[in-house]
């Protein structure tokens, strides 16, 4: 493995790291080297696909057969309508009444 020397840390930076590392029982190399990992992950994630930011999450999961069939099932039924406030569906038999010579005025 390849070495690196750091200069010019925030000093801030550096009681993080340390405090991090004491946290995680690792030492300040090790920490270090774990959050540029997950740094290069997240940067990495944001420049693939959808689908491959989806398996980083996930790891090794996957559906079970229930699970892929549940799915499949939901896709086959019809899609719902978006729910109709009362005040939408008062105004709406109002403007169907008037429309059809229904109103008193």
């Amino acid at each position: 493995m390849g070495d690196m020397l750091i200069r010019g840390i925030d000093p801030g930076l550096k009681r993080y790291l340390e405090a991090s590392a004491k946290r995680n029982g690792r030492s300040l190399s090790e920490e270090a080297i774990a959050m540029l990992r997950r740094a290069a992950a997240v940067e990495r994630a944001t420049m693939e696909g959808p689908g491959d930011r989806l398996r980083a999450l996930v790891g090794d999961a996957y559906f079970t057969d229930e699970e892929i069939e549940a799915i499949a099932a939901s896709r086959r039924e019809p899609d719902r309508v978006r729910p109709v406030s009362a005040e939408r569906m008062i105004a709406h038999d109002d403007i169907a009444d008037i429309e059809h010579g229904g109103c008193d005025g």
